[in-house]
């Protein structure tokens, strides 16, 4: 009997044309003597609705049958980009991201009804309140707070422009490999919402 485990989530992917301009917006902040900031790679960027972790395949099979039980009741929605900000605030800064903007209610919504379905059969619920953001860079644990503070300050204010608007039209479920590379996703399933 296979008892291995696959480390997943479940996501919103971004429109080719977003990563595109967030690759060159990453690009111009960049600094060389910013080492102790990890850029996240445009292709890898998504909007997690929910981190599931290590699960079984068994598992992963009742995620799929409450997914697409969820998506039945929902239509596409927009998004746009909105401004930067940081967590857990812009001084203590851990986490540099961009916000969405639009529907975020239906969005939230959605998010609500996938974690509560999935409670439902046994998944835990999230604790941490859920944000409509995509995580442009992550400070390194051992960056030291004279390079926090002046990385948050340099970034303060800064603006995502122009500001693209994009359809979200379907959920997917993603497989997680971490490597020493960073991370490789693969799609394990799809979920159209509807038009």
């Amino acid at each position: 009997m296979d008892n291995q485990k696959i480390r997943s989530f479940i996501a919103i992917e971004l429109p080719p044309g977003l990563r595109k301009k967030i690759a060159e917006f990453q690009a111009d902040l960049k600094k060389p003597e910013w080492d102790f900031v990890k850029w996240v790679a445009p292709d890898l960027m998504h909007l997690t609705l929910k981190f599931l972790g290590n699960q079984s395949a068994a598992r992963l099979d009742i995620v799929k049958t409450v997914l697409a039980t969820v998506v039945v009741d929902w239509r596409s929605f927009n998004f746009f980009t909105g401004q930067t900000g940081g967590f857990p605030d812009g001084k203590r800064i851990r986490v540099f991201w961009l916000g969405l903007e639009g529907e975020i209610e239906r969005l939230q919504n959605l998010q609500r009804a996938i974690d509560v379905s999935l409670a439902a059969r046994g998944f835990p619920v999230e604790k941490r309140p859920f944000t409509a953001h995509l995580t442009l860079a992550r400070l390194r644990d051992e960056c030291s707070m004279q390079e926090r503070n002046h990385f948050a300050d340099s970034i303060r204010g800064v603006r995502f422009e122009p500001t693209l608007n994009f359809t979200v039209d379907q959920i997917v479920l993603m497989k997680s490999i971490l490597t020493p590379k960073g991370p490789l996703y693969t799609k394990l399933a799809e979920y159209k919402l509807s038009a």
